[in-house]
């Protein structure tokens, strides 16, 4: 888990899947080839149950804050008579920038250009990136702090990184381009209209370009209830 602090035995976590629901839990064994095994998550006196390739966050705390990490169930193992769940680490840690991982519908113009080891540390909000390999067009679905949910034709397959340009044309008079490394996590063809529906997760975000999406996540939903509240007469 790199170097925030490593996770330790018996260390005490939660799992979540939407950020708001936190299921209480400790590190029941932790195994050289990455898997971590946890126990019951509870929460509220109930039990979060699983299923072979369900994904959940994995949130652990430090002095400097809270950390979570995209894991996938891959299994169970019974141990003195308990039964723990295994999970396999899809994405780096990442520092929450939020008390809850609001997703904000949208429809944000995107584009995907190759991954270059490294490029996340060169790049910053207002910045233009060289000569860059475009892979595709895309639309944002949704975004987050953390993460995005974009529509392309392109298929991408997951653990793939991408460098992503969004264009926030009805923020700020047209606020500059934002430039952010994300790497996928989730994947869906819909055969209907040949398009992949994919989760993305941020990586490498600098303090900027995570205040910039909190503001820009916070101003347009505060638009969003003073619009439902002028049509419905309140």
């Amino acid at each position: 888990m790199q170097n925030i602090g490593k996770l330790t035995l018996g260390e005490k976590i939660d799992l979540t899947v939407d950020g708001k629901s936190f299921y209480k839990t400790m590190i029941g064994d932790i195994f050289e080839n990455g898997l971590i095994m946890v126990g019951a998550p509870i929460h509220r006196g109930k039990q979060m149950q699983f299923e072979v390739f369900d994904e959940v966050f994995l949130v652990f705390y430090r002095d400097t804050g809270r950390y979570f990490s995209q894991m996938r169930v891959v299994g169970f193992q019974e141990k003195d008579r308990v039964r723990y769940t295994m999970l396999e680490q899809m994405t780096e840690p990442v520092k929450d920038q939020r008390r809850e991982f609001y997703r904000l519908p949208t429809s944000v113009e995107a584009l995907l250009y190759e991954y270059a080891d490294g490029i996340e540390v060169s790049i910053t909000l207002k910045e233009e990136v060289g000569e860059l390999n475009k892979i595709a067009d895309a639309r944002a679905k949704d975004i987050s702090v953390t993460g995005i949910a974009l529509i392309t034709k392109r298929e991408c397959l997951l653990s793939e990184r991408y460098l992503i340009k969004l264009n926030f044309d009805e923020y700020r008079d047209k606020a500059p381009p934002l430039w952010a490394c994300a790497n996928v996590v989730r994947t869906e063809l819909t055969l209907e209209s040949g398009m992949y529906n994919l989760g993305m997760c941020f990586f490498g975000l600098t303090k900027d370009k995570s205040e910039f999406l909190s503001k820009y996540i916070l101003t347009q939903q505060q638009k969003k209830i003073v619009q439902k509240k002028l049509v419905e007469g309140e």
